[in-house]
């Protein structure tokens, strides 16, 4: 795993919105925002998966996935590759899944406790993070896990 530079943390806490995008192992991509994330003090972000549909799918058939997070006003933004997996550990999953319930209006909590009563949690850990700002040099990584023999030099390369 990677560590999120500050600013892309703050940039995610600021907007309160992800856009995450899969791909089926057929190579058929989804992207879908979240909103109801938590972003943890080790650097893994979880997020609630409300209705098991192409985006769920897709992760249990192929790990990799993009999170990205953006300012359209400031017109900045960052993309973050890595892996996630379904989190089947109760403890934890109930942990988490409260701490994302707690940061939820009302409104949105009644919406979501009606739509789905057990979601599953996501968790995942970023492997590469890009800048997407056009004056900064977006194919080099403002972060990589070296550690992760999945990475190829080509996979930089996006």
């Amino acid at each position: 795993m990677v560590a999120i530079p500050t600013k892309v943390e703050k940039l995610i806490k600021k907007e309160k919105v992800l856009v995450v995008g899969s791909a089926s192992k057929n190579g058929i991509s989804n992207v879908s925002p979240r909103t109801t994330f938590y972003l943890s003090k080790d650097g893994s972000i979880y997020w609630l998966e409300l209705f098991k549909h192409k985006s769920y799918r897709n992760l249990v058939q192929n790990p990799w996935c993009s999170v990205v997070v953006f300012d359209k006003k400031a017109f900045q933004g960052y993309q973050i590759k890595g892996k996630a997996t379904t989190v089947t550990n109760k403890k934890l999953k109930d942990e988490i899944t409260i701490k994302i319930m707690d940061q939820l209006k009302t409104l949105h909590k009644k919406q979501i406790v009606k739509r789905s009563k057990s979601p599953n949690l996501i968790k995942f850990l970023p492997k590469i993070v890009y800048s997407l700002n056009p004056n900064e040099l977006t194919d080099s990584p403002l972060a990589l896990d070296s550690t992760d023999e999945s990475l190829s030099t080509a996979d930089m390369q996006w």
